[in-house]
C-alpha cells in the first residue's frame, strides 16, 4: 500500500483510532475532531463527503455514534467512535502503511509529522494544494483549496486553515522556488475578491512581490499608497523592500517606501531611499534625509536640511521637520515661532496636509512649558483637522494622559 492509495474510508478509521478512550460512556469534553465537521476538517474533505463515508462505515458495522457535549460547544452534537470491527480494521491498515515506511501522522495531519517525509510522500497534485495552503500567511477557508488525497491540511472549527508559521516555513523549505512563485501568484489573485480592504491589499502586495510580478506590485503599491501611508507597519515595509522596482515607477515608489520607513523609524532604509531619489533632483531626497537624521539622533543636521528648503520654498513638510528638530533640541521658542508662522502661511494657501501634526507638536511645546490647558486646546484642534484614525487615537491618548496627570510623550 502506498500513501497515494489510502482511501478516505481507511483514513477515517485511522483517525478515529487515535481516540480509543472515547465512547458513549463519555458525555462531556469530547474533542471536536470526532464530530462530522471535525472529521471533514482533519481529512481535508467536504462535510457532505464525510457524511457519506461515515454513513457507509456505520452500515458496515465499523463505527457508531452518540450525542455528547463537545469542547467549546454549548449543546450536544453527534460524535463518532470505532466498534470492535473498526478497531481491528484500523490496526490492519496501520500495520500496512507502516510496513511501507509511511507514518499514520503523515497520512492524517501535516502538523504532526516530519515535513520532509510528508512532502516526499505527497503526490504531485496534493503538493500543489499543500504549497498553496502554506504560502497564505493568514487562515483562508479550507473549501477554497482543492481537496487532498494523500495528506491533510489542518483546519479549525470554523473551516479555516490552521497552519502555524513554523510548520508553514518547514514545508515550504522542501518546495521548488519556481513552484512557490506559482503558488504566490495564485494567492495574489485569490486576494482580489477576499478579505477586508486593509488586509486584502497588503496581502495581495506580499504575494505579488513573492511571485515576481513586479509591475503589478508597483502599480498596486502606488494605487493604494494613501491607505498604506495611513497604516504603516514593519511587515508592509519588509514587503516594499522586497519588490524589484520597475524603472518608470522608481521615484513614486521610493517616496512611498521612504514615508513608511520613517513612520516605522527605520532610518537606515530612509537613507537608502533618499540615495535613490537623489538622482531625480527634487526636494524629496533632502527632506527624507532630514527626517532620517532626526531619527538617528542628529536633529541639528536634520534642521539644517529642512530649514534650508523651507526658507527657499515654504511647505508644511519642511516646516514640520524643522520644528520637530528644534523641539528635539529643546529650542521651544524657535520651534513655536516657526510653527506659528508656517501654520498661518499654509492655511492661507489652503495647504493643510500636515496641519494636524503641526498642531500636535505645538501641543507638545505647550505641555513641556507646563501649559496644559493650551496643550489640550491644540490637541482638540489637531483632532478636528486629522483624517487618520491612527493619529486621532494618538491624540486621544495624549489628551487622556494630560487630563489624568500622567506623563505625555510627544516625541
Amino acid at each position: 500500500m502506498s500513501i497515494e492509495t489510502a482511501t478516505i474510508r481507511e483514513r477515517t478509521l485511522l483517525h478515529l483510532s487515535r481516540f480509543p478512550a472515547m465512547n458513549p460512556n463519555e458525555q462531556f469534553n469530547i474533542p471536536f475532531d470526532l464530530t462530522q465537521d471535525g472529521i471533514a476538517s482533519i481529512l481535508g474533505i467536504s462535510r457532505a463527503h464525510a457524511s457519506l463515508e461515515l454513513k457507509k462505515l456505520k452500515e458496515l458495522g465499523k463505527i457508531d455514534d452518540w450525542r455528547a457535549h463537545v469542547k467549546g460547544s454549548g449543546s450536544k452534537r453527534i460524535v463518532y467512535y470505532l466498534l470492535p470491527d473498526g478497531v481491528r480494521d484500523a490496526e490492519v491498515i496501520r500495520k500496512r502503511i507502516e510496513a511501507a515506511g509511511i507514518t499514520v501522522d503523515a497520512l492524517l495531519d501535516m502538523k504532526r509529522c516530519d515535513p520532509g517525509i510528508m512532502w516526499e510522500n505527497l503526490n504531485a497534485k496534493d503538493k500543489e494544494t499543500f504549497g498553496l495552503a502554506c504560502v497564505f500567511r493568514v487562515p483562508v477557508t479550507r473549501k477554497d483549496l482543492p481537496e487532498t488525497t494523500t495528506g491533510v491540511i489542518p483546519a479549525d472549527s470554523s473551516g479555516k486553515t490552521n497552519i502555524s508559521d513554523d510548520v508553514r516555513a518547514k514545508y515550504l523549505s522542501h518546495a521548488d522556488p519556481e513552484k512557490m512563485k506559482v503558488w504566490h501568484s495564485r494567492a495574489a489573485d485569490w486576494w482580489i475578491d477576499h478579505g477586508d480592504d486593509e488586509e486584502r491589499e497588503q496581502e495581495r502586495l506580499y504575494h505579488l512581490m513573492k511571485a515576481g510580478r513586479n509591475t503589478e506590485a508597483c502599480k498596486l503599491a502606488l494605487k493604494r499608497s494613501e491607505e498604506f501611508i495611513e497604516n504603516p507597519n514593519e511587515d508592509l515595509l519588509a514587503i516594499l523592500k522586497g519588490v524589484v522596482v520597475v524603472p518608470k515607477y522608481t521615484e513614486s515608489f521610493y517616496n512611498l517606501r521612504a514615508k513608511i520607513a520613517i513612520d516605522c523609524e527605520d532610518a537606515a532604509d530612509a537613507f537608502a531611499c533618499a540615495d535613490v531619489l537623489a538622482d531625480f533632483l527634487t526636494d524629496d531626497a533632502t527632506l527624507i534625509r532630514a527626517e532620517a537624521n532626526l531619527l538617528s539622533g542628529k536633529p541639528e543636521k536634520g534642521y539644517e536640511l529642512a530649514i534650508g528648503l523651507f526658507n527657499k520654498t515654504p511647505s508644511s513638510r519642511s516646516a514640520l521637520i524643522a520644528a520637530k528638530c528644534l523641539f528635539k533640541m529643546k529650542k521651544y521658542n524657535e520651534a513655536s515661532d516657526l510653527l506659528g508662522s508656517s501654520y498661518d502661511v499654509l492655511t492661507g494657501i489652503s495647504n493643510a496636509a500636515k496641519v494636524d501634526e503641526i498642531l500636535i507638536l505645538r501641543a507638545g511645546i505647550a505641555y513641556d512649558r507646563g501649559k496644559t490647558d493650551e496643550a489640550l486646546s491644540y490637541l482638540s484642534k489637531a483632532r478636528k483637522a486629522s483624517k487618520k484614525e491612527s493619529t486621532k487615537a494618538r491624540i486621544d491618548s495624549l489628551a487622556a494622559n494630560i487630563k489624568s496627570g500622567k506623563k505625555a510623550s510627544f516625541e
